[in-house]
């Protein structure tokens, strides 16, 4: 019989071997576009309004199903009306307002708003999945989802943190990442939809580095849990 230790680590295995299949295509970057037909440049007002739309259209498009209908650079008072069982969450403050809502199947929503205007620009959904094996399924159903990721990480434990393996979907201005915290046979997830600059600071603040084919079956394992990353992982 295998020691539960035992059987944490094979089942690791198993789902990086998964991811594996996987990480190394998407690990590439992208051939650079083809040079489009120079035109006139649109006035300031004009690209601001299209960056917006922009933003929006595609941060749409990373929400988990749950959360249809809800995007980044929304007003305040849109999102209450498309939610109207988020409160004003714990630890907001004046300058970086939280929303929160718990949904049907106990996931937790943090909403960050910024101050002025008041605009949703970042939306981070927290679970927790009690068997460990539960995250191959839970891998498939995120490609099914979103396709192929485009980048996979590590992020060391530190006194402040445990550690984590992030994974990104990059877009042309949003991306959605994932990190997951795997400890005590289970595992904490947290989604994050945020702007590509916001997530590229989180990775570098993390230290995060690329998940190479010598590291990719060893994923890091909490044993010992620091800060709060088990109901709130921040991202900032």
């Amino acid at each position: 019989m295998l020691r539960p230790w035992t059987f944490l680590v094979t089942a690791l295995l198993a789902i990086a071997l998964l991811v594996g299949l996987i990480s190394w295509r998407a690990s590439a970057p992208p051939p650079p576009p083809p040079p489009r037909p120079r035109a006139s440049a649109p006035s300031p007002s004009t690209g601001a309004r299209a960056a917006l739309q922009g933003i929006a259209a595609e941060s749409a498009r990373w929400m988990p199903d749950e959360l249809r209908g809800v995007y980044l650079g929304m007003s305040l008072d849109a999102l209450r009306a498309a939610r109207p069982a988020m409160r004003e969450g714990r630890g907001s403050r004046a300058d970086a307002p939280l929303w929160e809502e718990v949904l049907d199947q106990g996931a937790r929503v943090v909403a960050q708003v910024a101050p002025r205007p008041q605009v949703l620009v970042k939306v981070q959904v927290l679970s927790r999945l009690d068997d460990v094996t539960a995250l191959r399924g839970h891998f498939e159903a995120m490609r099914a989802r979103y396709g192929d990721p485009t980048g996979f990480w590590d992020c060391p434990e530190r006194a402040d943190a445990s550690p984590v393996r992030r994974i990104t979907w990059r877009g042309e201005r949003v991306s959605l990442m994932e990190a997951i915290l795997v400890y005590g046979g289970g595992a904490s997830v947290t989604l994050v939809v945020s702007a590509n600059e916001d997530v590229a600071r989180a990775l570098g603040a993390s230290e995060c580095t690329p998940v190479t084919p010598e590291t990719l079956a060893r994923w890091p394992v909490a044993r010992v849990l620091r800060g709060e990353q088990v109901e709130v992982m921040d991202v900032r």
